[in-house]
């Protein structure tokens, strides 16, 4: 069992590899999860990220990790980096209405937050 169910779940459903064939963008993908799951599950996903996020993983370790969880995106053939994709989503999963201009979006107290 992964370590991440919640999180597997999400990339390896939403994230898959005809996922542009049904969202525009990225953003899309994570708006069209947090609002047709329920908020529970959104919440325990978001977590989970936040869990990644906190074990300070170099970012090819990082989408090593998203990788074997299922994302089949990979924000490096778009010039980015796997953290600052990672900390978008998170904050998408939040309803943060700034996420994809505030990669680093988070809150204080939770694990998946960066200075």
């Amino acid at each position: 069992m992964s370590e991440f169910p919640h999180l597997q779940n999400f990339l390896a459903a939403y994230f898959h590899q005809d996922w542009q064939a049904e969202h525009a963008t990225t953003d899309a993908v994570v708006a069209f999860y947090r609002d047709s799951e329920a908020p529970a599950q959104v919440d325990a996903t978001r977590r989970e990220l936040g869990h990644l996020l906190a074990r300070d993983d170099d970012d090819a370790t990082l989408g090593d990790a998203a990788r074997a969880l299922g994302c089949e995106y990979d924000p490096t053939r778009d010039g980015g980096r796997w953290r600052d994709w990672l900390q978008q989503v998170r904050a998408g999963l939040a309803g943060d209405a700034d996420a994809s201009s505030s990669p680093a979006g988070g809150d204080a107290d939770d694990p998946g937050a960066r200075a």
